[in-house]
């Protein structure tokens, strides 16, 4: 018993002992508080121009009016008046849309977000309000205006929860879902990119391998009706009869761009076999009534027959029945010009052998047409867009040159791949990347990235360039973008003005909450 009350006591007193040890203030020497607080609250007026001036409300600021700096989403603005109740700011002309604060030294206050009003802002006409659960990569339009979306999604507008929508769906021209299209139970995997043949029929390419009840039928193409159901026919297998997908052809590997010419289908992607199946044949061991798939070496570039058998016409070397080499680095995108001739963009330096720094022009026998874009670039391209109506390419990627010549990440090539000179971009940081690029046909060009500054004005992730390459007046307002575009789709509205739809990889637009789609009103 002595032993348990002589040990109580020595934790008793190691207890206080403890208890009266002195740590050193592991926040001293800090800096003393200001007394500054900028107030959250909504201010007057809640969103205005560039020019306007705001009032918001704070305490304290007055005796340090002087070392006072005050910013609208990163641009400082011009302080009219500080008093006991706040202060007065006015929008400076670069102004985007997002949180205010004001800077005392290196202290930093927080204030409310702040909207800029300016010519760019989402279509109110525009009925989506939640957008798809996943990327949305391409569009269709239909002749009387319904647009026919791919992608990876599962969901539109929340109306997936009882059917799900895979992958595909049809909506008005305002983007209300559109009940009547006969995908079933659409795609098992993602679609990239979706035409039109002549027939009216559509090509569908991506990487999936099933769509509706055809399952494990599919090479990551296929063609459907207009309806969206699969073309289908019927064909004698070894055993049986059955029915199955129509296009009889695809690849080993994913599809990123499809282009129709002359009733023919070109893809690209990251693929090395073009594959077909042998339909009548059992396996080789006969036991059952499984299908046969003949290969053939096919790299990263392909064109089909409309029945989907292969096109020996196109980069293809009868003699060892196998492709010629193509690009030696991966396709990141691509265009076709209206001859059918197709422009390549990537990471690869050579074509078949001959030297094509990162950009290639290819002929409609699948040859290199040498010199599109004179000496090319000195590092990746990501995309290639063309606009019909100023006849102007260009080009987003890491490359610091193009031609030999200063480009920054983006260039505006003309027609004939020739750089166009009044374009100019105004620097770029070494960490950021240009990942699209697309010129409207008002003139104005949209990129998207990971940027956070151009021209030293604060851009984050989307940003709005007239054709010199200058931030667009009054078509910057909007917020910080975080995602990526993959398409953008133009059309004019019954007022003539430009609306945009954006479609890629994002959850916000000018600090709202909307999925993978939206559009744009250009005023």
């Amino acid at each position: 018993m002595r032993r348990i009350i002589t040990a109580v006591l020595l934790m008793l007193v190691i207890a206080a002992c403890k208890k009266e040890e002195k740590f050193e203030d592991p926040y001293a020497g800090g800096k003393e508080p200001l007394g500054v607080q900028l107030s959250t609250e909504i201010p007057a007026p809640s969103e205005a121009a560039p020019g306007t001036v705001i009032t918001f409300k704070g305490k304290g600021l007055v005796k340090h009016k002087d070392a006072l700096l005050f910013n609208f989403n990163g641009e400082p603005g011009e302080i009219i008046k500080v008093d006991s109740a706040g202060i007065q700011v006015k929008v400076p002309v670069t102004a985007s849309t997002g949180v205010t604060s004001a800077t005392i030294g290196d202290q930093i206050f927080f204030g409310p977000l702040f909207r800029v009003r300016g010519n760019l802002d989402i279509d109110p006409n525009y009925k989506v309000v939640v957008g798809a659960n996943n990327w949305v990569n391409d569009v269709y339009r239909y002749a009387d205006g319904r647009l026919l979306l791919v992608g990876d999604f599962l969901d539109y507008e929340r109306k997936g929860i009882v059917r799900p929508i895979s992958r595909i769906v049809l909506t008005s021209k305002d983007g209300e879902m559109d009940r009547s299209l006969q995908s079933g139970r659409g795609a098992d995997g993602s679609l990239n990119s979706i035409a039109a043949l002549p027939s009216g029929k559509l090509v569908v390419g991506g990487n999936f391998a099933s769509y509706d009840i055809h399952q494990a039928e599919i090479h990551n193409i296929t063609i459907l009706n207009s309806n969206g159901s699969l073309d289908s026919m019927s064909v004698n297998t070894f055993t049986d009869k059955d029915t199955v997908p129509a296009f009889n052809g695809g690849t080993d590997g994913r599809i990123s761009r499809l282009f129709v010419h002359n009733n023919r289908i070109t893809a690209v992607g990251s693929f090395n076999y073009y594959l077909q199946f042998v339909y009548g044949k059992s396996d080789y061991l006969k036991e059952r009534d499984s299908l046969i798939t003949d290969s053939v070496l096919v790299r990263q570039l392909v064109r089909f027959m409309p029945d989907g058998s292969l096109d020996s016409s196109f980069n293809y070397d009868l003699a060892r029945h196998r492709s010629f080499d193509g690009p030696n680095g991966p396709i990141s995108d691509a265009y076709q010009q209206a001859d059918g001739k197709i422009i390549i963009v990537g990471r690869f330096t050579r074509y078949n052998g001959q030297p094509a720094p990162y950009i290639a022009r290819i002929n409609v026998d699948g040859s290199l047409d040498p010199g599109f874009g004179g000496g090319g670039a000195d590092n990746s391209i990501f995309s290639i867009r063309f606009n019909e109506a100023t006849q102007r390419f260009v080009l987003s990627g890491s490359f610091i040159k193009f031609d030999n010549a200063p480009a920054s990440g983006l260039v505006m090539l003309k027609a004939d791949g020739t750089t166009d000179a009044q374009f100019n971009v105004r620097g770029k940081a070494s960490n950021e990347n240009y990942w699209c690029a697309q010129q409207l046909s008002n003139g104005m060009v949209i990129v998207n990235g990971n940027f956070n500054r151009y021209d030293n004005v604060h851009r984050s992730g989307f940003m709005v360039l007239d054709n010199t390459g200058k931030l667009a007046p009054g078509y910057n307002n909007t917020g910080d973008f975080s995602g990526s575009i993959s398409k953008v789709f133009e059309t004019i509205n019954t007022s003539g003005q430009t609306q945009a739809l954006l479609m890629g990889g994002f959850s916000r637009f000018n600090e709202k909450d909307i999925s993978n789609v939206v559009r744009l009103l250009f005023k």
